[in-house]
């Protein structure tokens, strides 16, 4: 059995690695609109972090804005013991359909939104949400820059980025956390997972558990030690590194339970 360390730290903060994304409490296709049962994705929020969760994501395009109302709400009586992340830099104009904005103006416009929303003097971590082709990433990351000196943003991170893109970002301005897809089968970014280690950057893994189509012998796997198959590929992603934090999503309280439960024993690395 391999021991994974289940902290780790931004700032003067320490994290719980396994954190929880709230994309999914929207109402799911499309990303778009309330969530069918807002009391229970306010209590899914409250449950997780009752059961140490202390690192919480979400962004203005989930919904758009529902999911930072929802937990906003939902944090409420925990003052800052939560890391709250939210990111900006990309409008859902309607169901299902994204597009990037990462305009200086446009930028500003979404931080102060966020603040508003999240009822925040400061946001912990803003994360440009996605990189717009037709603007400079030094200029969408030289705006967060400002931002930070401002006292709006305490942390700054990318999102969705290529190596090329998180070397120009950090020329510009000191990134704290960079949030991609991986996974157990999805492995594009490991290059990136590596220098993050070496320079110290929180790496923030999204889509931890889904999108993967399990094999009969990682199936077998999970049933014979009594695990689900996200229990063990979340184990996976721990034992990669020691500065990533996966956030998977949901909108059960079931399957949050079973994420919460990840057992210490990854699948194998084939």
């Amino acid at each position: 059995m391999t021991t994974i360390n289940h902290t780790t730290t931004l700032g003067q903060f320490s994290i719980q690695r396994l954190g929880l994304g709230t994309m999914r409490l929207t109402t799911g296709t499309g990303i778009w609109g309330d969530p069918k049962d807002k009391a229970q994705a306010i209590r899914l929020i409250q449950q997780a972090v009752e059961r140490g969760v202390n690192f919480i994501d979400t962004a203005d395009s989930y919904g758009p804005y529902t999911s930072e109302l929802i937990v906003e709400e939902a944090l409420r009586p925990f003052g800052d013991q939560v890391l709250l992340a939210t990111k900006g830099g990309a409008m859902k104009y309607r169901p299902g359909a994204i597009l990037a904005n990462g305009h200086p103006y446009y930028l500003r416009k979404a931080v102060e939104g966020s603040l508003i929303r999240l009822r925040r003097e400061v946001l912990d971590l803003y994360f440009l949400h996605r990189v717009d082709p037709n603007i400079p990433i030094e200029e969408s990351v030289g705006a967060l820059s400002q931002l930070q000196a401002e006292g709006k943003i305490r942390h700054i991170g990318i999102s969705n980025v290529s190596m090329e893109q998180y070397q120009r970002a950090r020329a510009v301005a000191t990134i704290d956390a960079v949030q991609n897809a991986y996974s157990h089968q999805d492995r594009r970014h490991e290059a990136l997972v590596q220098q993050t280690l070496e320079d110290g950057v929180l790496f923030v893994a999204h889509t931890p558990v889904a999108r993967n189509q399990w094999q009969p012998d990682q199936l077998a796997l999970a049933a014979a030690q009594g695990q689900s198959i996200h229990q063990l590929a979340l184990s996976w992603l721990l034992e990669q590194a020691p500065h990533i934090v996966a956030i998977p999503g949901t909108s059960s309280l079931a399957h949050l339970e079973d994420n919460l439960s990840a057992y210490p024993t990854a699948l194998p690395q084939h």
